[in-house]
């Protein structure tokens, strides 16, 4: 699912360092990122539930994975309270698994249907680019085939 680009005007007018090339904006790009990965996830959350046809009640386990930003209490924990999952939803936490993320939920997923009599599952991806985005500079022109994936 496509949300948006998350470097809208208000933000670079507020994080001017997004925009230029190697400027320290670690700390903007993780806010950004620790707020809006669980709306995201939201979003397609709400989404597959209600392709699903079932309550939201019926989920017991929730796999949430994101290579963008790392907080606590996790994505998982927010999204669980942004969309009302129950608080006894077993929930699971994926990092970092980059370009794998999507197959390594659905394997745990998988497991966890076969493994627990009952179990109805949500797996959400949610990733967002910000947390790679490089401005272009003139002299590493490299930095623009990767700044302009992100807008795909």
């Amino acid at each position: 699912m496509k949300r948006y680009m998350h470097l809208t005007e208000d933000i670079i007018s507020k994080h001017p360092n997004l925009i230029i090339y190697k400027a320290p904006s670690f700390d903007a790009r993780q806010e950004i990122l620790v707020t809006e990965v669980p709306k995201l996830g939201k979003d397609a959350a709400l989404k597959a539930i209600k392709e699903w046809g079932q309550p939201i009640s019926n989920i017991t386990h929730l796999i949430f994975c994101t290579s963008s930003g790392i907080d606590m209490p996790a994505a998982d924990h927010q999204l669980a309270k942004l969309i009302g999952l129950k608080s006894s939803v077993q929930r699971f936490m994926l990092y970092q698994q980059g370009c794998f993320a999507a197959r390594t939920a659905l394997r745990l997923a998988k497991d966890l249907a076969e493994n627990n009599p009952g179990a109805r599952v949500l797996a959400v991806c949610s990733e967002i680019m910000v947390g790679s985005f490089q401005p272009p500079s003139e002299t590493h022109l490299d930095v623009l085939v990767g700044s302009a994936c992100t807008f795909f």
